[in-house]
């Protein structure tokens, strides 16, 4: 229940957090022609509950939730973004 992929340029990394509640989701952007050996154009990390519907999204959904997340505004100062469906 692991993913480490590219979605377009968007690299995405999903595993089981260890609260054993919630599923860590890490989206990174590169900018077209940009190294990976930089820091990406911005970084961004929500976690989704660990329930059916949360893993039905993650793991079937993943390029919609890629997508969300990355048109989400994260004000700055937060902490912590939890998404339950």
């Amino acid at each position: 229940m692991e993913l480490d992929m590219w979605i377009g340029s968007y690299k995405v990394r999903v595993f089981p957090w260890i609260d054993g509640k919630r599923i860590y989701c890490n989206v990174k952007y590169y900018r077209p022609g940009q190294s990976i050996e930089r820091e990406p154009a911005w970084d961004k990390t929500v976690y989704i509950t660990d329930n059916e519907a949360g893993r039905n999204i993650v793991f079937n959904f993943t390029h919609s939730l890629v997508e969300h997340v990355a048109l989400m505004q994260i004000p700055d100062g937060v902490k912590e973004v939890t998404l339950t469906a």
